[in-house]
């Protein structure tokens, strides 16, 4: 006879899915709870409108996620539920709502409770999944409620901020009339955006209808929102210029010509800054991260530097970095923290790589996955998924490219080919395969020139000839100078040249010709922005490295290419940017010192002629090896690099790119004669000798001096004014080359 096996032992939880469901007369729960007051274990009063008393004192959103039972309806009509909470049903939930889960009012807001969402959400389910690793009931005993409630429970609203309010009230009077507000907002998502994240445009459309039609809305004491409507203000400010028509006559654009008219939206936001600097909530890290884009042109290593490191640092506090895991949110709230804290990352990690800045944090701290495609995405007015998944996959594999591949940190001497780390082949591998997997609505050649989409994917591939560029920048300079010092310096030993080294600069080169014909197409399109870091400081590099190959070699097309590449900068120096016309000297400087350096070089074998015959025995072997290296520059220079070699790369464009003529510049703009004193002048410029123009003490005229900013650039926190030197290398792409640091 078998023996009786008993029938397995129920566990707490699942009795209590036996029992009865308790009718609502005599129960004394209620019949349904909120996600916050079920995370938090509190008890959820619901009112006739629909939200709970807890949410309705701390402002908080409220969403239950079972509808009531027909016999369960709230007597009363129920009140429309506003913008500040979102609505009950998944389907209409938005994917900006983490920020009204932490953000709150005023007063809520600034407790310690609101400042710390996440712990709050985190003590109970610790101690929860604490209980089931100990096979205890999942029922806490009278102590660990205590815990819990301390931990959870909303803290009583504190005394309003007279302080703050007063702020908000002065900002929001500062807010432009409702069309103008529309008109910025539609062109900061259309050109602002770019390959970018920054909210949920289509919630925050309906906010911002709801500020203008409500003058009750308590989003127009919200600091977060009010700092955040600004700031994407001042974005939109930037790129107006994108959107005036073709043939409107606009008689004060002279008038704007060196104004920034986004200035007055960002004085307003950044006095509210301090009020959300220790405000845990996605708001805040939305309104700092615009805030850092819009001062890009002025001052990427400066103030906007600063903004995007403090958005950076409040992500983390928030959690951003990580893999969303609180049942509280819905998935499109989810998505919209993995898009946001892509969106951050790479643009920090892009302007770091640019700017030979240190690099913040590791990749292997992220959990957060790569975003991706949802619903939502129908209902945006500049639908860019594509665009950040394709810029997060690029930001990963160019930030393993720390350290130069061919260059010694230490000594700045090229490395042997054996030294050469695995990760620069495997970088080259990688950026390969991303731009082959590029979807055909990522391909530039099948985009229209007039979509708002041109600029966000021309930005994708100027990035990717840039890596390309970054990595054989170093091996440009080693062979431009083993070659000078072999022709002015016959004496010294002459510096071997490998064949990697040599691959990777010939690379290199192509690659910015390539970024040049890019720059081509944008400009024929008619998409060339007033000032933007990112073409700036491409157009910038790419013309500095035809530049110096042009030290060796010249072909038909290398006037064309270099007088393509510096009036693009000069337009783009046309906006009033004082940093950036200072950025088109520099770069004309160093054009002076190319020329100088190739005249030298074609002359230096007549200048041997001359000397006498016995001055060295070897003289005439040399005089016959340097006639030869003349004659095969042009050959080796385009030679193709065998495994190194991308295949989009290996033949630029010869053609003659369309220059743009330089007679409609402003004078300060036209191109003019560049002494070497005057060059070294400008380079050795300190902050204390960069003064107003309307400074009494400060000379004006001469011939190599430079003009000074209207005072209309003074109001900008730019490093023109005290680390002048740092962003203009930078800026420019010369720091990168590290001409300083080269003996």
């Amino acid at each position: 006879m078998e023996p009786l096996i008993p029938p397995p032992m129920e566990s707490p939880a699942e009795r209590r899915r036996r029992r009865r469901r308790v009718p609502d007369a005599v129960r004394k729960r209620a019949s349904r709870a909120c996600d916050r007051c079920k995370a938090r274990k509190n008890r959820c009063v619901e009112t006739a409108s629909g939200i709970c008393v807890r949410c309705t004192e701390g402002s908080h959103p409220c969403r239950f996620d079972r509808e009531r039972d027909g016999e369960e309806e709230v007597s009363g009509s129920a009140a429309t539920i506003t913008a500040s909470t979102s609505s009950t049903k998944p389907e209409n939930s938005v994917a900006i709502s983490p920020e009204r889960r932490t953000n709150g009012s005023l007063d809520d807001d600034c407790s310690p409770a609101a400042s710390v969402p996440s712990e709050a959400f985190m003590w109970p389910r610790f101690l929860s999944r604490l209980r089931d690793a100990f096979c205890l009931d999942s029922q806490p005993g009278p102590d660990e409620q205590d815990m819990t409630r301390l931990q959870t429970r909303p803290s009583r609203p504190a005394s309003p901020d007279t302080a703050e309010l007063r702020r908000v009230r002065k900002a929001v009077k500062g807010f432009p009339p409702r069309e103008v507000a529309d008109f910025l907002v539609s062109v900061c998502i259309a050109y602002g955006t770019d390959v970018f994240f920054y909210l949920d445009q289509a919630q925050f459309t309906a906010e911002l209808d709801q500020f203008y039609t409500c003058e009750a809305s308590p989003l127009r004491l919200d600091t977060g929102f009010v700092c955040l409507a600004l700031a994407v203000f001042a974005l939109g400010s930037q790129w107006t210029a994108m959107a005036r028509p073709e043939d409107s006559r606009d008689e004060n654009a002279a008038a704007r010509h060196n104004f920034d008219p986004g200035r007055v939206f960002y004085d307003q936001a950044r006095i509210l800054i301090p009020d959300l600097i220790d405000r845990s909530c996605i708001r805040s890290v939305q309104a700092t991260f615009i805030l850092g884009v819009y001062l890009m042109p002025a001052s990427a290593i400066s103030a906007s530097y600063v903004y995007m490191g403090l958005a950076l640092r409040k992500a983390l506090s928030i959690g951003l970095h990580q893999e969303p895991d609180d049942p509280a949110l819905s998935s499109e709230e989810k998505e919209a923290r993995r898009r946001l804290w892509w969106s951050i990352y790479s643009l920090e990690r892009t302007v770091t790589i640019k700017l030979n800045r240190p690099r913040s944090i590791r990749q292997d701290i992220i959990s957060a996955r790569l975003p991706r495609p949802t619903s939502r995405d129908k209902v945006q007015r500049f639908d860019n998924v594509q665009h950040q998944i394709a810029n997060a996959s690029f930001v990963l594999i160019i930030d393993k490219l720390s350290q130069p591949g061919a260059w010694s940190s230490t000594n700045q001497q090229p490395l042997p080919d054996s030294d050469l780390p695995r990760t620069l082949q495997d970088t080259k591998i990688s950026l390969k395969a991303w731009k082959k997997d590029l979807p055909p609505s990522l391909d530039l050649r099948n985009i229209n020139p007039k979509s708002s989409s041109y600029r966000a994917v021309f930005h994708l591939h100027l990035n990717y000839y840039f890596a390309w560029i970054d990595m054989g920048k170093v091996s440009v300079v080693t062979v431009v100078r083993a070659r000078l010092r072999a022709a002015f310096r016959p004496g010294d030993e002459p510096q071997a040249i490998s064949q990697s080294i040599q691959s990777s600069s010939d690379a290199c080169v192509r690659a910015a010709k390539k970024m040049l014909d890019l720059f081509d197409g944008l400009c024929r399109g008619g998409n060339m922005a007033r000032f933007s870091f990112t073409d700036f400081q491409g157009c910038s590099i790419a013309t500095i490295i035809v530049l110096l190959a042009g030290i060796l070699d010249r072909d038909a097309g290398y006037e064309g290419r270099v007088g393509f590449g510096l009036d693009c900068l000069r337009r783009m120096a046309c906006g009033g940017n004082a940093t950036a016309r200072m950025g088109v000297r520099f770069v004309e400087a160093l054009q002076s010192i190319t020329d100088e350096a190739r005249r030298k070089l074609v002359d230096a074998p007549r200048d041997r002629g001359t000397d006498s015959a016995g001055s060295a025995k070897g003289g005439d072997g040399y005089g016959c090896w340097a006639e030869w290296l003349a004659s095969t520059e042009n050959a080796t220079i385009h030679d193709s690099s065998g495994d190194e070699s991308e295949p989009d790369l290996e033949q630029a464009d010869e053609s003659t790119i369309n220059v743009v003529g330089v007679s409609s510049w402003p004078p300060a703009l036209q191109p003019s004669p560049w002494e070497e004193e005057a060059a070294l002048q400008l380079q050795e410029m300190s902050a204390s000798r960069l003064l107003p123009m309307n400074d009494p003490e400060v000379p004006h005229g001469g011939q190599g001096s430079m003009d000074m900013p209207a005072s209309e650039d003074a109001w900008m926190p730019s490093l023109a004014w005290n680390d002048d030197q740092t962003y203009l290398m930078g800026l420019t792409g010369m720091d990168v080359l590290d001409f300083t640091s080269m003996s």
